[in-house]
């Protein structure tokens, strides 16, 4: 078993799931989630064979019936996104606040903070983080409620990740990611420098920090892999049709990695090896962000995992 099918075998143990989810309607938790900031609009599609579009129940504009409108978005300018809560609702970064919408109907739900909020992310404690005017916000995802300035660190256009605790925080177009101790907001680490402008970084499967490349010059373009000391190129999105990714996403099922172009198409690679798999779709207009409603484990978790089910298939010879 290679280790691919390990980790997707493992995960299923986990979650006590099939690797099949079941067939797609509003707010499937099987499926796969695109943002676009040029529409104001969520899609929804599968996230299994044919992978196929999920029409919604709002009119649109780039597609009939959409998950999610810039009437429930606010026109907002949707960039990055976030699911979290007892709901798993989705919290939507863009130019005019923080959007939370319904994950079950795409209704929306409040919002969040007022002005340029571009990035918000997941927290290990259930919460969501944003850049904001004080620095990097906290908030609780079950009711809105304004929690803390985690510290003062950047602005509204910041974009983060977690692994665990040790948060990764740069600006939307940086080139220096910094490390910082969540729960204390003081520095966990030396910053990164990025030979490229990051728009999303994530924790990959592998316990790695990954960011995307967006068509910042012929030498980068795709989804890198940092591996604590230099960067190099994971999947490579430049043989492939449009300007380049603006984010990525593991399917914490299959492990496969999904890629959304600025010009609306959406790739498929292999999650572990970075291998081109297929072209999904494109969306006739820009997108900016692909979201799942659950996340691919920590990387503790997945170590853990693959121990056990390395386990459970010597027992079973």
């Amino acid at each position: 078993m290679n280790l691919k099918s390990t980790v997707v075998a493992a995960l299923a143990l986990f979650a006590g799931a099939p690797v099949v989810m079941a067939t797609s309607f509003p707010g499937n938790p099987a499926d796969m989630y695109l943002l676009s900031d040029a529409a104001s609009e969520v899609y929804q599609y599968e996230r299994t064979s044919p992978w196929a579009y999920v029409p919604g129940t709002y009119a649109g504009s780039a597609m009939p019936m959409v998950f999610s409108n810039s009437a429930q978005l606010g026109a907002n300018s949707p960039y990055l996104g976030a699911a979290a809560g007892t709901n798993q609702d989705f919290f939507i970064g863009g130019f005019n606040g923080l959007t939370r919408i319904d994950a079950n109907t795409g209704a929306f739900v409040s919002t969040i903070g007022a002005g340029v909020r571009v990035g918000p992310a997941a927290a290990p404690n259930g919460n969501i983080v944003v850049g904001g005017p004080g620095g990097i916000e906290e908030y609780n995802a079950n009711t809105g409620a304004f929690v803390r300035n985690v510290n003062s660190y950047g602005n509204g256009y910041n974009i983060f990740c977690f692994n665990g605790n040790n948060m990764f925080a740069t600006s939307w177009g940086g080139t220096t990611i910094k490390q910082y101790d969540f729960v204390t907001g003081l520095s966990s680490g030396p910053d990164i420098p990025v030979p490229f402008g990051a728009q999303k970084l994530a924790i990959g499967p592998d316990g790695a920090l990954y960011s995307a490349a967006l068509y910042e010059s012929p030498t980068y373009e795709g989804v890198y892999r940092f591996n604590g000391s230099s960067w190099s190129l994971f999947a490579d999105t430049q043989p492939q049709s449009g300007g380049g990714p603006h984010a990525f996403a593991w399917d914490p099922i299959s492990l496969d990695l999904f890629v959304s172009q600025n010009t609306g198409e959406i790739f498929r690679y292999n999650g572990i090896t970075g291998a081109f798999l297929n072209h999904i779709d494109t969306v006739p207009t820009k997108l900016t962000d692909i979201l799942f409603k659950t996340t691919v484990p920590a990387p503790g978790a997945v170590s853990m995992l693959l121990l056990g089910g390395t386990v459970a298939l010597r027992r079973r010879r």
